[in-house]
C-alpha cells in the first residue's frame, strides 16, 4: 500500500466527508493530490484526521485551513506525522466542476 494512490474523493462536487482511510502506524509521510476539473470557480477541501472515525466530534484539522480547489489545477499537500484515520472533506461545495483527491502514504526510513 505504501506509495499507492487511494482516491478519497472521486469527481465530486457536493459537501461530504469522502472515503475514510485507516493508516498503518508505520506511515509517517502523507501526500494528498487535490485535482480540480476544468470549469471549477469555487470550492474547498479540508484534510482531517481522527483516532475514532465513528465519532464525528474527534475529527481534527491536518492542514491549517481548507485548500481552495482551482480549475484544471493539481495541488499537492505533504504532511509528516502519525495519523490513525484520514479523510478529505469537501468543506465548501465545488462550483462549475468537480474535485478528485488522491492520498498516498509512505514509511519514514
Amino acid at each position: 500500500m505504501s506509495g499507492v494512490p487511494f482516491k478519497q474523493q472521486d469527481a465530486q462536487s457536493a459537501l461530504g466527508n469522502g472515503t475514510v482511510l485507516a493508516l498503518p502506524p508505520s506511515f509517517r509521510n502523507h501526500t494528498w493530490l487535490i485535482i480540480g476539473s476544468s470549469g471549477v470557480s469555487a470550492g474547498a477541501v479540508q484534510i482531517e484526521a481522527s483516532n475514532d472515525p465513528a465519532d464525528s466530534a474527534t475529527w481534527g484539522l491536518v492542514t491549517a485551513a481548507p485548500t481552495t480547489v482551482l480549475a484544471s489545477t493539481d495541488i499537492l499537500i505533504t504532511v509528516t506525522g502519525i495519523f490513525n484515520f484520514v479523510r478529505a472533506r469537501i468543506s465548501t461545495a465545488i462550483v462549475g466542476g468537480t474535485v478528485t483527491v488522491q492520498y498516498s502514504g509512505a514509511k519514514s526510513y
